[in-house]
């Protein structure tokens, strides 16, 4: 349990990081844990200075400690009302070999599959996506674009991820009013505003408030984060505050119910990120280098060439639907009367938003909602 706990706390920083360098504007929306898995199976294979910066950006001890975050997401169970999976594969080259005691590492959690990259790099480009929508119940229809496979390509790593759940406590659609949404540094616009009165999961911490919007048949909920003031000011704050995994730890300490008046805005964002230059400010960067070590994968010189990541959540009434998938690339170098609520909380302002699971405190998803679309 140990090593769970761990990858959990590594995966909130993480998570806190990719978030400071994505989210500069604009709604947003990703899976820190989709793009932690597919850096993991790299991590499991790199070595020397390859993996120490690796390890350090995942804020993780090094590549024996690489498989503990797979274990976590295939750990996560679906229900009835429920569905979550996250399968890992990965792509290799017709006639490459890798070594067997990287495939031992990760035969838990992630499956082989072959394409032939040097002959027929664009079928095997439709063929991954393919294989990536089916997961992804057709929200990330074309994850990787052209030219980005290419007769080099020896080995891709994917994580594909999907969920749809039904809120424990559903909005009433009859209650969903076009309400003003406050933007930064703009006027107001108008947004669907959906409210709910029920008992909720509540915490005020420094300069935010939060609540937890749990889904029905199982462990997953929406932590949703209401910053006071300005959301760039709070995210400029999230590494003082303790990042992520702090002020999901204030949601999820078991603190009492409240009696929540809730309003919260209908939304879907779609985002889509090549990663290789974030990676290189978190400190990744021997990795994109020619004299980079991935030699626990194989004999073959390794780099990666790409990372990409796309992500898509709809929240309505109902419930949420969400879907993330990430691809690293390796190149060879070659109604019911109450009393008054203890809280209105309503969310007409920039908020952050995270989809967790509620007994580890694994973030799935994190994003912003900055306006709704014009």
């Amino acid at each position: 349990m140990a090593g769970i706990a761990q990858a959990v706390e590594a995966d909130a920083a993480f998570g806190t990081d990719l978030y400071r360098q994505l989210a500069a504007a604009g709604n947003v929306v990703l899976s820190p844990a989709s793009i932690d898995a597919a850096l993991r199976m790299a991590l499991a294979g790199a070595r020397g200075e390859t993996a120490a910066e690796l390890a350090a950006a995942l804020h993780v001890s090094g590549p024996e400690a690489a498989a503990d975050g797979l274990k976590q997401l295939a750990g996560i169970r679906s229900g009835d009302d429920l569905t979550f999976r996250a399968p890992n594969i990965m792509w290799l080259e017709s006639a490459a070999s890798v070594r067997d005691d990287y495939l031992a590492r990760l035969s838990d959690a992630v499956s082989v599959e072959r394409c032939d990259f040097a002959r027929a790099p664009e079928a095997a480009r439709e063929r991954i996506n393919s294989t990536v929508a089916e997961q992804t119940a057709g929200k990330i229809a074309d994850l990787i674009g052209p030219g980005v496979i290419d007769p080099l390509t020896r080995l891709v790593l994917t994580n594909a991820e999907y969920m749809k759940a039904l809120w424990t406590h559903q909005f009433p659609a009859s209650e969903t009013k076009q309400k003003p949404f406050y933007p930064e540094r703009t006027g107001a616009t108008p947004a669907d505003l959906m409210h709910l009165r029920t008992r909720l999961a509540y915490h005020r911490g420094d300069g935010y408030q939060a609540v937890l919007l749990p889904y029905r048949g199982g462990s997953l909920a929406m932590a949703a984060v209401l910053p006071d003031g300005p959301l760039s000011e709070f995210a400029g704050r999230l590494g003082d505050l303790g990042g992520i995994g702090a002020l999901l730890a204030g949601l999820l300490s078991g603190d009492a119910e409240h009696d929540v008046d809730l309003s919260f805005p209908r939304f879907k964002i779609t985002a889509g990120f090549m990663l290789a230059d974030t990676l290189q400010a978190l400190g990744v960067r021997a990795a994109f280098a020619e004299d980079a070590d991935f030699s626990g994968i194989s004999d073959t010189r390794l780099r990666i060439s790409a990372v990409v990541h796309k992500a898509y959540i709809d929240v309505g009434e109902e419930g949420t639907e969400a879907a993330a998938a990430t691809a690293t690339f390796f190149a060879s170098m070659a109604v019911i009367k109450r009393p008054e609520p203890d809280v209105r909380l309503v969310f007409d302002h920039p908020f952050l938003f995270m989809i967790v699971d509620t007994e580890t405190g694994l973030p799935l998803f994190l994003g912003q909602f900055t306006r709704p679309p014009s």
